[in-house]
């Protein structure tokens, strides 16, 4: 005889799948990363390393800088409606924040997710993404964040190598996400495609090129290249009030203490740092930090991975070696003080090949 079962309530399968729903809900939830800290970069809609080159009539709104570079070319027809800074000390001071902290930060950060090669068609949350097997980064159409109604939401792309978007491509915002949380931090250099709608800061190891009709809500940092502009228009992001990153170098939100980039942080004892040297073995690093204000957290990572918090100014971190890859890693302290001055320090060293 076939044996017949009697069909479940609809009410009572929804009740047994409840708590697989919840797992696969709470699974895809990212928590919310703090904001990438540009201190006195954070006036400046450009800024470049080399040079700054524009055709046509380019509208830059903010601030714009150059260093150590001294040729800026285009202006007019180009317009900036903002200060000029053009090797000189303020300049050199964005380039210093840029590159020691902001870019150092946004780099070390552990991810939250892997991304795909083309963000084209998808909606991301916030969070920490890195690109995957593919070093490079493309948009062809569009890409959705996602705020959920949060405004202090942080979005921050790690990209190993290139950023190119294609023509016509856009970055949008929706439930409250804002320009100035979002940051790209680029391994080389970005290119967007003409009429590209691109939203948030792009922080570029080396340059950053803009074909015609490129509308940008944010900044063009490049660390030591050039910035190129062809009949664009960028404009600095501005937070609501109350809902940007709070605190930081050079910022009035408390005295510069330590040095000019916060708490002073040494790293020491790691073998394997100098060329042509590796570790073989586990070993103990040493950190010591220094700051006028006091130390009120420091959080150590290894490739991205935390290994040690502490509120302590002098301290060691067992590395283990032997169960990593022989390739250079990197280790990276974040020291906050007592004023909310963030400073990065990293340092990198090179696993020993298996003989």
């Amino acid at each position: 005889m076939t044996a017949f079962r009697r069909p479940v309530p609809p009410s009572l399968a929804l009740l047994a799948l409840a708590p697989l729903l919840a797992v696969v809900l709470v699974s895809t939830t990212q928590a919310n990363p703090s904001a990438v800290l540009l201190g006195s970069a954070d006036s400046y809609a450009v800024l470049a390393g080399s040079t700054v080159t524009n055709t046509g009539p380019t509208v830059i709104n903010g601030d714009l800088g150059l260093y150590p570079g001294t040729a800026v070319t285009g202006f007019p027809p180009g317009t900036v409606h903002g200060a000029a800074h053009l090797h000189d000390a303020a300049a050199r001071q964005a380039k210093t924040d840029l590159a020691v902290t902001a870019y150092a930060d946004a780099d070390a950060r552990p991810f939250t997710a892997k991304i795909p090669p083309n963000l084209g068609g998808r909606s991301l949350g916030a969070g920490v993404y890195r690109t995957g097997s593919v070093a490079s980064l493309g948009l062809t159409g569009n890409l959705t964040l996602d705020g959920r109604g949060d405004p202090h939401a942080i979005f921050i792309f790690q990209i190993e190598s290139t950023l190119i978007t294609a023509p016509g491509s856009q970055v949008k915002l929706v439930n409250e996400a804002q320009a100035c949380n979002v940051y790209w931090q680029v391994g080389s250099s970005a290119t967007l495609g003409e009429r590209t709608a691109f939203k948030g800061n792009i922080m570029a190891l080396a340059s950053i090129s803009l074909n015609d009709r490129v509308a940008v809500d944010g900044s063009l940092l490049a660390r030591t290249g050039a910035v190129t502009l062809i009949n664009d228009t960028v404009t600095r992001s501005h937070c609501l009030p109350g809902t940007g990153p709070v605190g930081g170098i050079g910022t009035a939100a408390g005295p510069i203490s330590g040095g000019a980039l916060g708490p002073l942080v040494r790293i020491s004892r790691v073998p394997g740092a100098r060329r042509g040297t590796c570790a073989r073995r586990d070993f103990t690093a040493r950190f010591r930090i220094r700051d006028n204000t006091g130390v009120r957290r420091v959080k150590v990572y290894l490739d991205r991975k935390l290994l040690h918090r502490t509120a302590r100014t002098r301290f060691s971190v067992r590395i283990r070696v032997r169960h990593l890859r022989p390739r250079r890693h990197k280790i990276a302290a974040f020291a906050r003080d007592r004023a909310g001055n963030l400073s990065v320090t990293k340092r990198d060293f090179m696993r020993c090949g298996s003989r």
